[in-house]
């Protein structure tokens, strides 16, 4: 008996956890680019500065280009690229400089109505024209013959991918513009962080340090990759991922048998001893178990998300249906078999008052 009703608390734990989650397991972050230049001008070389606060949750971004203008250049174009946020609402904190002047940036440029010096970029790849997004940061520099520097600043938020039990956060940094310039020299990312590095990866591969660490630095000759990603994940503790490792079936199943192990001896005592309360005792016990049972894994849930702190993704579906649903089903069969128990029970201790009295 004790195996069928293991495996049926096992069938209903498996009905019971079975909860979905509809949303999207990320948050979309800051996507930009390095900029698209004008075939006027030659990029003699980009430097990246990237120092990421601490909790890996903004990146403040330095970008210097080195450029040569071999000849008197009005209204010369450079684009830059940017999906979702970038900044304040305001787009107050994108800031380009040229030779220490600050410039204005033109936030959602309109081509029709605007310049149309630079309406698209040809795509060496597709062979293509391809339009500039609504989003684009754009602007326009009077440059005369000789090297000039470019400075760009701004903020940047990382995707974050809740798929896991910690949060996946990734800064990216496309490089793929520059294989639309005129000609390329070097590249160099130096890379702060705020916190431990030992979790940090990127798609760099090794830093000139030879393992990444708070403060690393990498030096190309080429274009490392098409998009530069940074990304950061803190692993659970080790108590954090016992628990997670613990699965909820079996907590589930552990919890509501020894909780109802102590209920059925509560049952025992109150029917040795012949008590009124013995009803009571079944029935607030078939009410009460499968409910703290079913807590108990809800709650569990919470516990490790505690544990983890700051980094939890917290992304785990509905877990109030465990209890929703949980508890109309686990109901009817813990009251079953307490029921069979309690029969068996009152069969055990009134059987000798059933007994007749022995003649003398």
């Amino acid at each position: 008996m004790f195996r069928f009703i293991t495996l049926g608390l096992f069938l209903l734990s498996a009905s019971i956890f079975s909860y979905a989650n509809m949303a999207s397991p990320t948050i979309d972050g800051t996507t930009v680019s390095t900029a698209y230049s004008s075939k006027d001008i030659d990029i003699l070389s980009e430097t990246i500065d990237i120092n990421i606060d601490k909790d890996f949750n903004q990146a403040n971004y330095d970008v210097t280009y080195e450029i040569y203008s071999a000849e008197e250049g009005y209204r010369i174009p450079l684009v830059f690229e940017v999906f979702d946020r970038v900044g304040d609402e305001t787009d107050k904190s994108f800031i380009v400089e040229v030779d220490g002047q600050t410039v204005p940036v033109l936030i959602n440029y309109d081509y029709e109505s605007q310049s149309k010096s630079l309406p698209a970029y040809y795509d060496p790849e597709t062979d293509t024209a391809v339009q500039f997004n609504n989003s684009a940061k754009y602007f326009e520099i009077n440059l005369g013959e000789g090297s000039h520097v470019i400075n760009v600043q701004y903020s940047a938020y990382p995707t974050i991918d809740r798929s896991y039990w910690t949060n996946y956060y990734i800064y990216q940094y496309s490089l793929k513009p520059a294989k639309t310039w005129k000609s390329f020299g070097n590249l160099t990312v130096n890379l702060k962080i705020a916190d431990e590095p030992q979790y940090l990866k990127t798609n760099l591969g090794e830093p000139l340090s030879g393992a990444i660490q708070a403060d690393s630095k990498w030096v190309f000759d080429h274009i490392p990759k098409d998009v530069m990603e940074i990304s950061y994940q803190q692993p659970p503790s080790s108590l954090a991922q016992w628990l997670i490792d613990l699965n909820g079936r079996v907590v589930f199943i552990a919890s509501i048998m020894l909780l109802g192990f102590i209920h059925y001896r509560l049952m025992r005592v109150s029917h040795k001893r012949r008590s009124k309360k013995a009803k009571i005792i079944l029935w607030l016990g078939v009410l009460i178990v499968p409910f703290i049972a079913l807590m108990i894994v809800f709650y569990k849930i919470y516990l490790i998300d505690w544990l983890l702190g700051e980094h939890a993704s917290r992304y785990h579906g509905y877990t109030f249906l465990i209890v929703v649903f949980g508890y109309p089903l686990t109901l009817p069969f813990y009251l079953l078999i307490m029921k069979l128990c309690d029969s068996y029970l009152k069969w055990v201790f009134l059987q000798p008052s059933q007994v007749g009295t022995k003649k003398a």
